[in-house]
């Protein structure tokens, strides 16, 4: 699938999505803006997501992250997302 550069900006305008990256991407994001998927599957086993890496196995990173990032939106929302220190 491919995503557009308008998608992606529209994606980022959304006042949600904004608040959601400025909770979660300090926790995985390298000082350069890289993703660093270990610290995304730290925080999912923190939130009680046990299964990440083999049920994600056959995804490229991008993906894993995406699928990762959309399950713990879920626990952001109904307040109960646990971060590290």
């Amino acid at each position: 699938m491919d995503i557009t550069v308008d998608q992606r900006d529209a994606w980022a305008k959304r006042p949600e999505n904004r608040e959601w990256e400025n909770v979660i991407a300090p926790h995985y994001k390298r000082p350069d803006g890289r993703l660093d998927i270990e610290a995304l599957h730290e925080i999912a086993r923190l939130n009680g997501l046990l299964d990440t890496h083999d049920k994600y196995d056959n995804l490229n990173v991008g993906q894993v992250a995406m699928n990762i990032r959309n399950r713990l939106r879920v626990l952001w929302k109904n307040g109960s997302l646990k971060l590290p220190i």
